[in-house]
């Protein structure tokens, strides 16, 4: 008859289960062994003593070399296969040796068909069972009809009559009923252990879903227990964190940014100003349906809202620049007549007019400026399209510096540029020589004695930064925060519109501009281009 191993658990600790169930059970018989030989008495060592020694080593060396098989994982079938059949052998010697159908180990079978149960549940058990009946009734048989007799260290007593007959009948039952009941175990052990595998995929599946959904999140999620302790917090969380220079363990900080007791959706600012969270907050229940804590969904809005005031700036620039193309109509045509009018009257006057002629070139010369005034809000209030193309910014630096030498400047500007040499930008070139112009034109206003101003600037990656710094006497400090707004100018001269330009020119090629004090004093301007490809 063939055993088949059949799947459910594993393999491994089933069989680790069963040589450790061996190992056990040879230990125990030990004191057994001891026992036999203390009744013998004498000096010398019973026959059986000693082949129940060598019995008992040869299993242990069985089990130990299976063992290491095991471990190796290079026990096949066979050698599984084998175990059972060692083992009912082992056990038929055992028996010889301790008075065969009189032996008080007839237990051992028991043991041997539990064991073929664990390895091969039902079918083993059985088989097993059928193998130490045959075992058992060989040894009977034998010893019965003379043909053995079995080595014993105590007397064997004579079995006669009814009670042989009804003794082997008693013990083959026991087999049966053993390998009925242990059989029975070992299936419902190996559904149990199949339904716990299948219900640990289970959950193993249901823990990857979960950590794939939260690294998959885009948004932070944090769970906060009743304490206000952190339960967890995933890596996107972590790291839009980071970006408010929180740490991911920091509860306290946490709290302090998120409003625990927030019913629905709020925002959040870190104490810098520089980071703007929208979250939610929903409570955490447990399966009970009680709270068990709290709940955030966050995410970052900072360039959010930085779009969203950009697009209400363009919204409120398209406005004026409706509005300022309007006044342009309106206002430059009746300029253009009062400048044309006050020409004329000044041409037709008698030298003798001194005094009117002052007046009226006031007249001309104001009205000259409120032109300018128009047509320079105008620029600004249009955004204006970028027209880039490809040109050395060094040498458009050296030209705006001596367009502005030969004029305004002549005895009071002197420049440095340190751009090298065939600094090719791509940008506009007529936006940037606005730029140079204004930024040039405000130094000569704030320095009317004298300005020195130093040009530095490079490549990082496709953007282009340069410096514009000066050794005026600087902006102050009640302006540098809206020094880039219409109308704002630290002279009282000034238009104000010169400095806002620059912004919106910067902004137009998808750049910045910010204010910095020199390392001499004055003024530092930082202007970051996009010279990239539109």
């Amino acid at each position: 008859m063939t055993l088949g191993r059949k799947s459910g658990g594993s393999n491994a600790e089933r069989i680790g289960g069963y040589l450790l169930g061996r190992a056990a059970v040879l230990i125990a018989l030990i004191p057994v062994a001891a026992s036999l030989g203390s009744d013998f008495g004498g000096g010398a060592l019973h026959p059986s003593i000693f082949g129940f020694v060598v019995m008992a080593i040869l299993s242990f060396g069985v089990t130990l070399v299976t063992s290491t098989l095991v471990l190796r994982k290079r026990a096949g079938d066979w050698l599984l296969k084998a175990q059972p059949v060692w083992d009912v052998f082992c056990a038929t010697v055992l028996i010889f040796l301790t008075g065969g159908y009189s032996s008080p180990l007839i237990l051992i079978y028991l043991f041997t068909i539990i064991g073929a149960a664990m390895l091969f549940f039902r079918k083993g058990a059985f088989v097993t069972a059928t193998w130490a009946t045959f075992a058992y009734l060989l040894v009977v048989l034998l010893q019965f009809n003379g043909y053995v007799n079995p080595i014993a260290p105590f007397e064997v007593g004579t079995v006669s009559g009814i009670s042989l007959p009804f003794k082997i009948a008693l013990n083959i039952a026991a087999f049966y009923s053993t390998a009925m009941l242990a059989g029975y175990l070992a299936e419902e052990l190996r559904r149990t252990t199949s339904a716990l595998k299948e219900a640990r995929g289970e959950i193993v599946d249901l823990e990857r879903l979960q950590t794939g959904i939260l690294k998959s999140l885009a948004s932070g999620l944090i769970t906060f227990d009743l304490s206000g302790n952190i339960m967890f917090i995933n890596d996107n969380g972590k790291r839009l964190l980071e970006t408010a220079s929180v740490k991911a363990e920091d509860a306290v900080a946490i709290t302090g940014i998120f409003d625990l007791n927030l019913e629905g959706r709020g925002e959040a600012e870190t104490e810098r100003g520089d980071v703007t969270f929208g979250y939610n907050v929903v409570p955490l229940l447990n399966d009970e349906g009680a709270a068990a804590g709290k709940i955030i969904n966050f995410q970052d809005l900072t360039e959010l809202r930085k779009l969203s005031e950009r697009l209400k700036q363009a919204d409120r620039l398209a406005a004026i620049g409706r509005l300022a193309a309007g006044l342009a109509h309106e206002v430059r045509n009746p300029l253009a007549s009062l400048s044309g009018s006050v020409e004329l009257i000044c041409g037709t006057m008698s030298p003798d007019s001194e005094k009117e002629l002052r007046l009226l070139n006031i007249v001309k010369r104001e009205t000259e400026r409120l032109n300018n005034l128009v047509s320079g809000f105008l620029l600004y209030a249009r955004p204006g399209s970028v027209n880039k193309s490809s040109f050395d910014f060094s040498l458009l630096v050296d030209e705006v510096a001596l367009f502005l030498e030969q004029g305004e400047g002549r005895g009071v500007l002197t420049m440095v540029n340190n751009l090298p040499k065939g600094t090719v930008i791509k940008c506009d070139r007529e936006k940037m020589e606005q730029v140079l112009i204004n930024l040039f034109k405000n130094s000569l206003t704030a320095s009317p004695g004298g300005v020195e101003v130093v040009i530095n600037g490079g490549f990082d990656g496709s953007n282009f930064e340069f410096t514009f710094a000066d050794n005026g006497p600087g902006v102050e400090v009640g302006l540098k925060n809206n020094i880039f707004e219409p109308f704002v100018s630290g002279s009282s001269s000034g238009s104000g519109l010169g400095l806002a330009l620059v912004h919106r020119i910067a902004q137009n090629h998808g750049g910045s501009v910010a204010l910095e004090d020199a390392p001499g004093g004055g003024a530092l301007f930082r202007i970051t281009l996009e010279c990239g490809d539109d």
